[in-house]
């Protein structure tokens, strides 16, 4: 056998790396980036990489400059690659013809891209934002009939403001073409009359799951809607492009609720606050102009003193006519925060009020009605009263004796249901007759027919024949 020639090191990584261009052309590769570097030459090195193996990559400065995203560590790709191997290393590596977000990066690229765009059009800046209305009255509400952020916005909403009216506008918030939905049950709601205030939102999930929310014709919608829009998608640490176009973002859908509705406990107290602060103020208004004319009064060199001290104290009449007129008119506009509050008031009031009476009216017929009867009873005196109380005993006698009766039967079904089922397990069998019914006793047997026998394991059909035709068969 000849003896094969003898490559040396560089030969064989030639043929190596010659067999792996023949073999492997350019193909596609999914993985996560890992320690990603860009050199100053403007080369990209890293590892592509999964849970089961990895490979040393490059990327050269010209196929990086054309790249639509900005790679790092962690993201999920996919590479078209060539395989080569690198002699001065010993190591195979993967030559990078192109590179693109893979899955969830590839939604995050996305996202990105749509922030940058958005926030350049000034769609994010706080001057376009609208402020939230002080006491909305009419709420509109966009999310899934039957997600839970629902319920727990309801739940705040009738804690806080019970009589508040609210508009439901049932859509999906998750799936394909779940953005566009939203977009346009979200036109829809703003065309209800008297609106006040939207909240759109649903309750926690994946980046995936929220990225219904991430929509471009929903930002813009949300940029144009008149009416101002509360945000609340998932929980605190997600951030959708609809928080970001909102008027408000708020961290769950339970505290959009709160933020949309202030406690009517919380506005009496301020309320109630302010009373007392123009309270002080009319005071000390007061005590100043007092004051004040205690000093003119006692000056000597005033020319006329009792002409400048009616003047004085007519200064002070109109200084605390114009206190008055003040806290009326401060407490006019608080009031007028509260539109409605005091009128539902003395509805509820009334309300109450005529259930009460209506039903005390409906009491008064049977009052009279007792009290007749007990006149009439004590009309009657001790005979009467005897004759009624043995009548009585005797109708709870018989309640009893009836209810007993009833006891004792339902007794003696089961008694006789447990020796039935007792008796078969022993053996035994039962005969029904065709009729269905028990046959207990011998004169109830027939001459002839067909029997069925119930036996502990089923039930069996026989037939009766006659004495003289059985001994017969027998023979």
């Amino acid at each position: 056998m000849a003896e094969s020639a003898v490559l040396s090191v560089a030969e064989l990584a030639q043929r190596l790396s010659l067999h792996l261009e023949r073999e492997f052309p350019a193909v596609w590769v999914r993985g996560e980036l890992s320690g990603y570097k860009r050199h100053s030459s403007g080369h990209h090195y890293f590892t592509l990489k999964d849970s089961d193996a990895q490979f040393s990559a490059v990327l050269w400065r010209s196929r990086a400059e054309r790249l639509s995203f900005r790679p790092g560590d962690g993201q999920a790709v996919e590479a078209l690659v060539r395989i080569v191997f690198y002699g001065p290393g010993g190591r195979l590596q993967l030559d990078v013809q192109n590179m693109r977000p893979s899955g969830l990066g590839n939604l995050m690229q996305r996202f990105l891209e749509l922030k940058d765009k958005l926030r350049a059009e000034g769609l994010f800046d706080p001057d376009r934002k609208k402020p939230l209305p002080s006491w909305p009255q009419h709420i509109g509400l966009l999310t899934a009939r039957r997600g839970a952020a629902l319920q727990d916005i309801l739940k705040v909403l009738r804690r806080r403001r019970p009589g508040l009216t609210l508009t439901l506008r049932s859509t999906p918030v998750q799936g394909a073409g779940a953005g566009e939905a939203l977009a346009d049950n979200l036109r829809l709601l703003q065309a209800v009359p008297g609106l006040d205030l939207i909240i759109l939102g649903r309750g926690g999930g994946s980046f995936e799951d929220l990225f219904a929310f991430n929509s471009e014709t929903l930002a813009r919608v949300i940029a144009a809607c008149p009416i101002p829009v509360i945000s609340a998608v998932g929980h605190e640490v997600d951030l959708s492009i609809s928080d970001m176009v909102a008027d408000l973002r708020a961290p769950t859908p339970s505290a959009a609720a709160e933020l949309a509705v202030p406690e009517s406990r919380l506005l009496a107290q301020q309320l109630d606050g302010l009373r007392r602060e123009l309270g002080r103020g009319v005071a000390r208004r007061v005590r100043t102009a007092r004051l004040r004319l205690d000093g003119l009064a006692g000056h000597r060199g005033l020319e006329k003193p009792r002409q400048r001290l009616l003047q004085a104290r007519r200064a002070l009449d109109d200084a605390i006519s114009r206190s008055l007129a003040l806290l009326e008119r401060r407490l006019a506009a608080a009031g007028d925060q509260l539109p409605g509050l005091y009128h539902r008031l003395r509805q509820v009031l009334k309300s109450r009020a005529a259930e009460t009476a209506l039903r005390l009216h409906g009491l008064r017929p049977r009052l009279r009605a007792g009290l007749a009867l007990r006149t009439q009873h004590w009309r009657r005196g001790p005979d009467g009263a005897r004759r009624a109380l043995e009548r009585a005993l005797a109708l709870q006698l018989e309640r009893r004796r009836e209810r007993l009766q009833a006891v004792g039967a339902r007794l003696e079904r089961l008694e006789t249901g447990r020796l039935r089922e007792w008796a078969l397990r022993l053996g035994f069998a039962e005969l029904h007759g065709p009729d269905g019914h028990w046959l207990r006793r011998a004169v109830d047997l027939p001459i002839e027919g067909e029997l069925e026998l119930v036996l502990r394991d089923g039930r069996r059909q026989a037939r009766l024949v006659p004495p003289t035709e059985a001994q017969g068969d027998t023979e």
